[in-house]
C-alpha cells in the first residue's frame, strides 16, 4: 500500500520548515544537499545553500539606478488617461525640454518627485496632454486651445499646489519650484508670453529667496542632487528673463543687489561639457543681473564704454575660454556627434555673453561696431552648428516640442539686430529663418521678423551701404520694449534713435507681423 504522504516528504526538506529567504515551503531537495530552488534560480544565498554565510542575518542596502527610476509605478488612484499621459510625457515632451543638453532633470528627477506629489504629477498630465493637441497644429497656423481634461488637470495642480504651500514641510518649495517650471512650460507651449515672464519672475523671485534664507541658516549645508538642480533651472531661467525682447525690469522683484549670484571660480580646465556649462551660466547671471541691479538702485551711473583689453584682462568670459579651450583640446576626440552640437553652442554663447557684458552699460549704439569680428565668428559656428555641407538645415526631424531652455535663436536674433555688417546680419537672419521653431520662450518667427524690420528702418536711406560704419548713429534703432500679440501674430515695438551721443531722441512705436 502506498504512503499517502510520499508525495509531501518529496517537496518537504528534512527538519526544515521552509526557506527563510524567499518563504517558500514547497522546495525541492534531495537526501544528501538541500537546495531551495526559488533562491538558486535567483542567485539568493539562504539557509539552504550549502555555501551560506555563516551568519543568518543579512542586510542589503537597495539604492535605485536610472532604469529603476524611469520604470515609474503606476498609481491606483489615477485614471487610465493620467496614466496615458503621464507615459507620453516621459517618453515624448521631457526628452527634449533639455535642449542641446541632457535632460535628466525631466526625465529622471522630475517623473520621481511626481511619483509622491500629487501637484507635480497633475502638471505633468496637463502639459502632455496640452501638447497631444499641439501635435495636430499645423506649423504656422494659430495654436488651438487647451483640451478640457488638460484644463482640468491644470487646476488641479493649482489646487494641490496651494495645499502644498499652507502645509510648509521640508519639501514644499522643491515641489513649488518644480511645479512652477512645468506650468511655465504649459504657458511657453501656448505662446502665452505674458504668463509665461509672469510665472518666470515669481519662480525666480522665491527661489533666490528660499535660496538665500538656506545659506544664512545652513552656510555648510551641502545641498542635495535636486537642490542643484534647482539652481541650474532657475539661474538660466533668469537669464532668459532679462535677455527676453518683451520685458519688464520695473516688474521684476528678484532684481535687487542681495540676490545677485557669486562668480563661479573658473578652472584652469574643465573636466566636463556640463562643467562649463554650469560655469558659463553662472557668469552671465552674475553680471547681468548684477548690472541691472546696480542700475535699478542708483549705483552704477557710468555709461562709458569698455575696451577689448579691459574684457580680456578682467571678464570672466575671457577666463572662462581658455579653459574651454584646454577642454576641447583634450576632449574634441571623444565627445558625440550629440556633444559636439552642445560644445558649438557653448562657444557661440560665450561670445554673445561676452559682447553683452560688455555693451549693457553703454547706450550709443556705435559700440557694437567694434565687435564685427565675434559676430562674424558667431556666424561661422551656428553655420555648423545648424547647416550640413550643401547650405541645408541639419535637423532633418526636428523635434516635435520646444526646449525649456534658451537655444540658437537669441544668440542670432541678437546679431541680426546689433552688428550692422549688411552681409553679417543676413547671414544671421537666414540662419535663424532655419533653426528652430522655439526654444523656451523664444520663437524663430517672432524675433525673425522683428529682426528684418529693424534691418529695413535702419538701412532705408542709406547709399551702398558694404560695412556698419554705413550706418550712421542718427539711423540706429535702441529697442526699448515689445509687446507680442500671439492671437493677431503682431509685435508692437517700442524703439529710439539716438541722436546724439548724450543720450535719445523721439520714441518710434511699430508694429510687426509675423
Amino acid at each position: 500500500m502506498s504512503d499517502p504522504n510520499a508525495a509531501k516528504r518529496k517537496w518537504a526538506p528534512k527538519s526544515r520548515s521552509g526557506c527563510s529567504t524567499c518563504k517558500s515551503r514547497r522546495v525541492k531537495c534531495d537526501e544528501k544537499q538541500p537546495i531551495c530552488t526559488p533562491c538558486c534560480k535567483s542567485s539568493r544565498q539562504c539557509e539552504y545553500s550549502p555555501n551560506r554565510d555563516p551568519d543568518p542575518l543579512k542586510v542589503v542596502l537597495w539604492r535605485p539606478n536610472d532604469v529603476s527610476i524611469q520604470r515609474i509605478s503606476p498609481t491606483p488612484h489615477h485614471s487610465n488617461e493620467e496614466s496615458r499621459a503621464f507615459h507620453f510625457f516621459r517618453n515624448k515632451v521631457a526628452t527634449n525640454l533639455g535642449g542641446f543638453f541632457d535632460s535628466s532633470f525631466w526625465t529622471l528627477d522630475v517623473l520621481r518627485v511626481a511619483q509622491h506629489e500629487e501637484p507635480v504629477r497633475h502638471a505633468i498630465v496637463a502639459l502632455a496632454s496640452l501638447s497631444e493637441t499641439l501635435l495636430d497644429t499645423a506649423p504656422g497656423s494659430s495654436r488651438p486651445p487647451p483640451e478640457p481634461f488638460a484644463i482640468q488637470q491644470y487646476s488641479k495642480a493649482i489646487s494641490n499646489l496651494r495645499k502644498k504651500i499652507d502645509e510648509n514641510d521640508g519639501s514644499s518649495m522643491e515641489v513649488i519650484l518644480i511645479t512652477c517650471a512645468l506650468f511655465i512650460c504649459y504657458e511657453m507651449f501656448q505662446s502665452h508670453n505674458e504668463e509665461a515672464l509672469s510665472h518666470m519672475s515669481s519662480g525666480i523671485y522665491m527661489y533666490f529667496n528660499w535660496h538665500s534664507n538656506r545659506r544664512e541658516r545652513l552656510p555648510q549645508n551641502h545641498p542635495s542632487s535636486i537642490e542643484v538642480q534647482l539652481q541650474r533651472l532657475f539661474g538660466r531661467m533668469m537669464l532668459q528673463t532679462i535677455l527676453f525682447v518683451q520685458t519688464k525690469p520695473q516688474e521684476w522683484k528678484f532684481v535687487i543687489p542681495s540676490f545677485t549670484p557669486e562668480l563661479p571660480s573658473i578652472p584652469f580646465v574643465f573636466c566636463s561639457l556640463e562643467e562649463a556649462r554650469d560655469n558659463l551660466d553662472g557668469c552671465m547671471g552674475s553680471l547681468f543681473h548684477g548690472m541691472l541691479a546696480s542700475k535699478f538702485q542708483g549705483l552704477d551711473n557710468s555709461c562709458e564704454e569698455i575696451s577689448m583689453d579691459s574684457i580680456s584682462q578682467h571678464d570672466p568670459f575671457a577666463k572662462w575660454a581658455l579653459a574651454y579651450k584646454r577642454f576641447i583640446e583634450e576632449q574634441i576626440g571623444t565627445l558625440s556627434p550629440g556633444e559636439r552640437k552642445a560644445a558649438t553652442f557653448l562657444e557661440i554663447q560665450q561670445i554673445t555673453g561676452s559682447i553683452i557684458a560688455a555693451t549693457m552699460p553703454v547706450i550709443d549704439e556705435i559700440v557694437f561696431d567694434s565687435f564685427d569680428q565675434s559676430f562674424s565668428q558667431i556666424v561661422t559656428l551656428a553655420t555648423q552648428l545648424l547647416c550640413s555641407n550643401d547650405g541645408h538645415y541639419t535637423d532633418s526631424e526636428p523635434p516635435l516640442f520646444p526646449a525649456f531652455e534658451m537655444g540658437i535663436i537669441p544668440n542670432l536674433y541678437f546679431l541680426a539686430s546689433r552688428c550692422r555688417d549688411p552681409s553679417l546680419r543676413r547671414q544671421a537672419l537666414h540662419l535663424l529663418r532655419l533653426g528652430p521653431r522655439q526654444e523656451g520662450i523664444w520663437h524663430r518667427d517672432v524675433l525673425g521678423s522683428i529682426a528684418e524690420r529693424i534691418m529695413t528702418m535702419e538701412e532705408i536711406g542709406c547709399q551702398n551701404v558694404q560695412r556698419s560704419a554705413d550706418i550712421p548713429r542718427s539711423a540706429r534703432l535702441s529697442i526699448l520694449n515689445t509687446t507680442i500679440e500671439s492671437a493677431q501674430r503682431t509685435v508692437t515695438m517700442h524703439c529710439c534713435r539716438q541722436q546724439s551721443e548724450e543720450g535719445i531722441g523721439h520714441v518710434i512705436y511699430e508694429i510687426v507681423e509675423y
